[in-house]
């Protein structure tokens, strides 16, 4: 993968362990009718802080909160699907599941060693609009206030489900974080099959290698 792209994919995973660990909502009359979405974002603010700023719990117990709340916060199977593409189409229901699995694994250990060191870290819903195409689709607008350098700006995709709100898709530094990562696993199945790239995203849970090394300063 590229540099550049993984800059783009640090970034992105910035921006959701920051939204869901140091909120403000810059709402006004104007979001009426679409607040809900930005609310969504800052109840994950509110869950996320009484969940790991809670000196009893141990980072077992960190780590099995935080997958709870990703798992009900970002619509693993719809993203899996997109990511996978075609691939999806194409896999057995066993491989389906064991990348459903190993996906959640994947997120889980990108952004939980982040949390303390960035939950502080400002971040503002600014804008929230409907997609024209689909009343059940929001984008929100949301900058990120760093440490250094200018603040980086950052849209969700989110949609209202039957009994909640769920992301989709972030995008940060103009770039799609389902796209790019459509892009590299595509370039693995290309190389190495379906069962290449679990194995490969296993090994990377087994051995840590998943965790960016992320910086709110300017780059």
């Amino acid at each position: 993968m590229s540099s550049f792209i993984s800059r783009t994919c640090r970034t992105a995973f910035l921006a959701l362990v920051i939204a869901v660990s140091g909120a403000t909502w810059a709402g006004t009359a104007a979001f009426a009718n679409t607040e809900e979405a930005g609310e969504f974002l800052m109840s994950l603010n509110r869950e996320a802080r009484t969940q790991f700023d809670d000196p009893a719990l141990d980072e077992g117990q960190k780590e099995q909160r935080f997958r709870e709340l990703a798992e009900r916060s970002f619509d693993v199977p719809k993203i899996s699907k997109f990511v996978l593409g075609v691939n999806w189409r194409r896999a057995t229901e066993e491989q389906r599941n064991a990348f459903l699995q190993i996906f959640k694994e994947v997120n889980t250990q990108r952004f939980l060693p982040m949390f303390s060191e960035y939950r502080n870290q400002e971040f503002r819903v600014t804008k929230v609009r409907q997609d024209e195409k689909n009343e059940d689709v929001y984008f929100v607008s949301s900058t990120i206030t760093r440490a250094e350098g200018a603040p980086i700006k950052v849209e969700w995709r989110i949609y209202r489900g039957s009994d909640s709100f769920h992301i989709l898709d972030v995008v940060a530094e103009g770039v799609s974080m389902v796209l790019t990562l459509r892009k590299e696993y595509a370039t693995v199945i290309n190389n190495d099959g379906i069962d290449g790239l679990i194995a490969q995203l296993r090994e990377k849970v087994r051995s840590g290698t998943t965790e960016p090394v992320i910086t709110t300063t300017a780059q």
